[in-house]
């Protein structure tokens, strides 16, 4: 499946890059690196993450890190679309 995201995502992690980067830059970077190669996952198991809060929607947790991407699957389509990234501590 190929994976794509929301402009909604891609702002989550302009800001999740954005808060880290203020005390550490380096430790941003690695952050949203970790991020991407954990979505890149769903591109080959996109079941693999929980069902989600919200109806219709996964969840994957980033392994190691307090990040949840938040995705739907359009079958048909053979997408993994991207929602959103949360912070696990965030209300959601």
């Amino acid at each position: 499946m190929r994976v794509i995201l929301r402009e909604a995502a891609y702002a989550d992690l302009e800001h999740i890059f954005a808060w880290i980067a203020k005390d550490n830059p380096t430790a941003a970077s690695r952050v949203i690196t970790e991020i991407f190669e954990s979505i890149e996952r769903l591109e080959i198991v996109p079941e693999i993450g929980r069902r989600g809060k919200v109806r219709n929607t996964r969840e994957w947790i980033v392994r190691g890190l307090p990040y949840i991407v938040v995705y739907t699957i359009d079958a048909e389509k053979h997408l993994v679309i991207i929602l959103g990234v949360v912070h696990a501590a965030r209300n959601r």
